[in-house]
């Protein structure tokens, strides 16, 4: 574990949230512990530590504390950073010539883009690209003939702003940021995860050897093997290892796309042992993926499957204590965890904009004769919520709750309802309509609707909360929030479509850093458990007409 000294102005915002921010960062991240202060006489010997953050502006420095952090980092201390370091402390000489830069001024806080420079992937591997923030576009002067190495820029009046460099100070490492006005930045996903692969970069810390992986499945609907080996070559670290098909015109495209010296099998075992892979990725049949990963698992590799998990809550469970006494990472490709909807459902609620979240509305319908081949086909699909259904609940989870006011978990049970009804659609085996129904432990209900012989539209989401609600139609994030007061007013606020998410890259960008750095796995098995948890027993609702009660283990 490295040993994180945070130096700030005050126990008052925006500090104390920045602090409050990098403090549940850094301890979910499992990799260091923080220590926090305003003392700046910490700064006099801080050599206890393998880093120092510092999130301060202005005031005073004596002489003995700007010798203090400076000596530190010149002999090997690490320096991360962030926004107002360089701003209101230029007279301190040798302090801002090591930070490298000085604050000069900036234009009104707004909407930009910020771009990060591919270069630096081997540095600070997996950053986003490109992203955008609500914060101030630093200008700054520089003040130190050392080498700043760039990594960031803003775009601001067509013009590229610099916002973000490394550099070597002695022995040390400095990295800085310009970002981080208030709690609008503090939130965002890349904001925070320049934080992390900052201090790992000046701690010292690198990625493990790369993961070599293989498909499991190259089939031709949907395009999925092609879809992930595009994803494996646009994360660093990864690495396409092996495909493999029982259908030997899939190996022949796979040959075409992937080139002839890729190794390709038939035969799922012999490339669990050839030594080629260390991570398989099951992308058959959804009534398949037990079957083909346990194998895998056994074999000693880590294990993504496609969603759903499994069809069966008994085979995800066999699934993930098989992964635990391997020692072996079992994941599920929930993708649209990073869709725009959620993202911008999550960023409504956490500010607050409707209070607390009592009810959630998810519907999918439609009228026409189901296609997708197998997908309509419920011994192979599982039934008609395991497509869609998988998604929406894995993104309901993400709604819910899971801690009250005072840090108690709560929402861990449910009961559950469901019906589930073949009507019309005799030619496809699939349910014609499913509604299913949750209601959480600590009163917050949840259902998701699915239906080929709904006429009418019905919106994608519908949130109720204590003081408001969302509605959107579709899953591009734009939508309608309506905030209403005691008093009878409303105010209802069109938000625009989402643009700030990861997209599918997400998921990959995560388990990469999970594998070859350590970070927490978003997906893991216990939580990909969950929507199974919620179909099954929703089914079994229906099926049987009683009531179902499920215990979460996320």
């Amino acid at each position: 574990m490295k040993r994180i000294l945070l130096l700030i102005n005050a126990h008052s915002p925006p500090f104390s949230q920045f602090a409050a921010m990098l403090e549940r960062l850094v301890n979910g991240a499992s990799q260091f512990t923080l220590d926090v202060t305003d003392d700046r006489n910490v700064l006099c010997d801080p050599s206890d530590y393998d880093a120092v953050a510092l999130y301060i502006a202005s005031g005073e420095l004596t002489r003995d504390q700007e010798k203090g952090i400076t000596g530190y980092v010149r002999n090997g201390g690490g320096l991360l950073a962030v926004h107002t370091a360089n701003a209101g402390l230029a007279q301190y000489a040798d302090y801002i010539e090591m930070i490298g830069t000085e604050f000069i001024g900036h234009d009104p806080l707004g909407d930009f883009d910020v771009e990060v420079d591919p270069a630096f992937d081997d540095i600070l591997p997996r950053m986003s690209r490109s992203f955008r923030v609500q914060d101030e576009c630093y200008n700054m002067d520089i003040k130190t003939e050392a080498p700043l190495r760039w990594f960031q820029h803003g775009i601001w009046k067509l013009e590229r702003q610099p916002l973000g460099y490394l550099r070597d100070y002695g022995k040390g490492r400095v990295f800085y940021t310009a970002l981080g006005h208030d709690n609008r930045t503090f939130v965002h996903a890349d904001f925070q995860d320049q934080l992390i692969k900052g201090l790992r970069y000046v701690c010292g810390m690198t990625d493990g050897s790369p993961v070599r992986i293989g498909l499991v499945g190259y089939g031709p609907l949907f395009g999925m093997g092609k879809h992930h080996s595009e994803q494996i070559a646009a994360t660093r670290g990864f690495e396409l290892g092996a495909v493999c098909d029982r259908d030997p015109a899939r190996l022949e495209a796979a040959r075409e796309e992937q080139g002839e010296e890729m190794p390709m099998f038939e035969d799922a075992a012999e490339m669990a042992e050839s030594g080629l892979i260390d991570l398989a990725i099951v992308i058959v049949p959804h009534a398949y993926h037990a079957s083909v990963a346990k194998p895998l698992l056994e074999a000693g590799l880590h294990v993504i499957t496609e969603k759903p998990f499994t069809v069966k809550v008994s085979e995800a469970d066999e699934l993930i204590g098989l992964a635990r006494d391997r020692g072996v990472m079992i994941s599920v490709y929930h993708n649209r965890h990073w869709d725009p909807d959620i993202l911008s459902m999550k960023e409504i609620v956490d500010r607050g904009d409707i209070g607390e979240v009592y009810s959630i509305e998810s519907a999918l319908v439609g009228y026409g004769l189901p296609g997708q081949a197998w997908r309509s086909h419920k011994p192979v699909s599982g039934g008609a919520m395991y497509d869609w259904g998988a998604h929406n609940f894995e993104k309901i989870l993400q709604l819910v709750p899971r801690y009250d006011g005072q840090g108690n978990r709560i929402n861990k049970r449910a009961t559950l309802y469901g019906n589930y009804m073949k009507r019309v659609w005799h030619s496809s085996t699939n349910e014609d309509y499913c509604r299913a129904y949750a209601r959480f432990d600590a009163g917050v209900e949840a259902q998701f609707m699915t239906s080929s012989i709904h006429a009418s539209r019905r919106p994608m989401w519908t949130v109720q909360g204590t003081a408001g609600s969302i509605v959107m139609e579709g899953g591009d994030g734009a939508g309608t929030v309506t905030m209403a007061s005691a008093d009878g007013r409303h105010r209802v606020v069109e938000v625009k479509p989402y643009d700030r998410g990861h997209n599918w890259q997400g998921y990959y960008k995560n388990v990469a850093d999970h594998l070859l750095a350590g970070m927490p796995l978003e997906i893991t098995g216990e939580w990909a458990k969950g929507p199974i948890q919620l179909i099954e027993g929703c089914e079994t609702a229906s099926r049987e007409n009683r009531l179902v009660e499920v215990e979460f283990d996320f």
